[in-house]
């Protein structure tokens, strides 16, 4: 009796602090938008020892590492920081179980201004509940001390404290843009501790539902609603270090109604905002999820959309690949850096293109068909551009590329690369594609014929829209079944002498074939493979040039400002490629239609 009586007050003490549900079991059945860690320590220990993690923690990254915590903390948390005089930074220690972010939709209307989704977000102390409330305690100190606009409130018997804050403009905003549009929307932040959880959010109905729910009260979630234990089940997502799912189908509900306001310059060309919708198919869509998990091994990410066989129309109809062999046929060389290949029926994807076009506007339908009757016409009144090209289409698209040959910002940006069309007759195929030069600026009359190999090779100007390079040369040749098109001869040659045999080939890689496995293998319609070490060294020196720094030109921000990334990152502090090149490896990725939806798997191997 007397050890039952010692163990009695630890054990009563230890069943005041419950643990926190699971994501699924906490929020309410109305949440739209979930962002869950399950186990912060232990995910940040997996991500740690994995490539990736060693890669962020390398001291070759510090300056690059630091400037981006400091660029990220400035433009996300530094103004929520100075209006509430609490350091992010400072609880973070405290995370050391569930980290949970959910969108809870309410009652909340887009017809209605005044309506609003609620964001709630839950972070799980565990054994740390008593620095929690401590640095709670501390918090609202400060806000006092500070004359911030402070209520006191219960939740379900608990107490929370909600904060107002005054939103600031924008920069470069417009005062009188502003007088139009009224005072900006104060936002109200209500915060509280429930057993070990932190809670916060910005509506105090959806934070009820949450905090009924850790204080055991009976509310339906989310883990009883079909499409979220559809996702969670195809999607794995309890084993998941890190998962999100977006319910898109209350959403599109919502704004369904909106749509019918809309028009302007889209109503000139025929397109009813309803109908366009109806014919894209975007009704069909369901949920949309993504999942990362990370063992030993390798690192996993699936991304996934819930979308019926029986609703699959317009674009998801027309993007459905068929599930035939994609593994890299046996002419793509060893030293590709990065390959891709798609079954798709190309009569059949036209044909669904076309008929997508004329649901959405009859009008641009029509302008569609007339232009493709009047291509080639100018050189042959008896051309059948559809005949020629559409229909000697055949169901087979690859595209592989090769490392840069130099160092300089061009060609880092532009590696060789060659893509090929399936065909029915592959000369017929380049003729019609030929016919398409009718609608460059620069026209037919630049296109010159050579021979290789006893094969006729086409090449053609592309003009380029920065007045600053030169026009791109491509060149086009049929060979074996395939139309083939590449901006680097050599590339097209190699693809030209494949048939003479020799050489090692891509099929071949050990590695690709075992990490093929993991993915559903080679067989599904839709596969990829990238050697990251190489295809990525182009990009990352680029980025250190600082010429993948700035965007396309004429894009232009709020203001007449063009965004840069460097507003969130100085990748001139990058350190050599070489000396991070050991922490990348090679990936892959397949792509898989069920009757429930698509999925696309992508898994990378530790490098060795």
């Amino acid at each position: 009796m007397k050890l039952r009586t010692l163990l009695a007050a630890p054990i009563a003490a230890l069943s005041l602090t419950a643990a926190v549900p699971p994501a699924p079991q906490l929020f309410p059945n109305d949440t739209v938008l979930l962002l869950s860690v399950a186990d912060w320590a232990g995910a940040k220990s997996t991500m740690s020892a994995a490539p990736l993690g060693q890669l962020w923690a390398d001291p070759a990254m510090r300056p690059f590492r630091e400037d981006v915590e400091k660029k990220v903390i400035a433009k996300f948390i530094g103004d929520l920081e100075k209006d509430l005089g609490i350091k992010a930074d400072e609880y973070l220690p405290l995370l050391q179980g569930q980290l949970s972010f959910a969108v809870i939709r309410g009652d909340w209307n887009p017809a209605n201004p005044d309506s609003s989704a609620g964001n709630v977000l839950v972070l799980d102390a565990k054994d740390k509940a008593s620095e929690l409330k401590a640095k709670l305690e501390e918090a609202r100190k400060k806000l006092t001390d500070a004359k911030k606009p402070l209520k006191l409130i219960k939740i379900r018997d608990q107490d929370f404290s909600t904060v107002i804050i005054e939103p600031k403009a924008p920069e470069g905003a417009d005062k009188e843009d502003e007088d139009e549009k009224g005072p900006a929307k104060k936002i109200e932040i209500t915060f509280g501790q429930v057993d070990s959880a932190l809670v916060l959010g910005d509506s105090q109905p959806a934070l009820e539902k949450v905090v009924a729910r850790l204080t055991g009260g009976s509310v339906p979630t989310l883990s009883e609603v079909g499409a979220f234990q559809s996702s969670e089940a195809a999607m794995n997502f309890r084993q998941s270090i890190v998962y999100g799912w977006v319910h898109v189908a209350p959403i599109f509900s919502l704004f369904e109604g909106e749509l019918s306001k809309a028009g302007g310059g889209i109503a000139a060309l025929g397109i009813e905002p309803r109908r366009a919708v109806q014919a894209l198919g975007l009704k069909g869509l369901k949920s949309l999820a993504v999942a990362a998990q990370q063992n030993g091994e390798g690192a996993r990410f699936d991304f996934g959309l819930a979308i019926p066989e029986a609703e699959r129309t317009g674009l998801f109809k027309l993007l459905a690949v068929e599930a035939k062999e994609c593994a890299p046929p046996p002419f793509v060389p060893a030293d590709a850096v990065d390959f891709r290949r798609m079954r798709l029926n190309g009569p059949k994807t036209w044909a669904n293109l076309e008929a997508l076009v004329q649901q959405v506007s009859p009008q641009l339908g029509g302008m569609l068909q007339m232009s493709l009757g009047a291509m080639g016409k100018d050189k042959d009144p008896n051309f059948d551009f559809k005949k020629a090209f559409i229909g000697n289409l055949g169901d087979d698209f690859i595209s592989y590329v090769k490392a840069p040959k130099g160092r300089s910002a061009d060609e880092l940006a532009n590696p060789p690369t060659l893509t090929l069309l399936g065909a029915v007759n592959a000369e017929e195929l380049a003729n019609g594609l030929k016919a398409l030069s009718s609608l460059l600026p620069t026209g037919p009359d630049e296109l010159k014929e050579r021979e290789f190999n006893g094969k006729k090779i086409t090449s053609l100007t592309m003009p380029s829209t920065d007045p600053k390079k030169k026009p791109t040369q491509l060149e086009i040749a049929a060979n074996g079944g395939y139309l083939a098109v590449s901006d680097d001869p050599g590339l097209l040659e190699q693809f030209l002498r494949s048939s003479d045999g020799g050489g090692k080939s891509l099929r071949e890689n050990a590695v690709m074939i075992e990490s093929a496995q993991k993915v559903g293998g080679m067989s599904t319609g839709l596969f990829g493979f990238q050697d990251q070490r190489e295809s990525l060294r182009g990009t990352w020196e680029a980025m250190r040039s600082g010429s993948l720094n700035k965007p396309p030109g004429g894009i232009r921000g709020p203001g007449g400002n063009a965004p840069s990334a460097d507003e969130f990152a100085d990748f001139k502090l990058l350190p050599p490629f070489d000396q991070v090149a050991k922490y990348f490896g090679i990936n892959v990725y397949a792509g898989i239609w069920d009757s429930q939806g698509f999925q696309l798997k992508q898994y990378g191997p530790n490098p060795k």
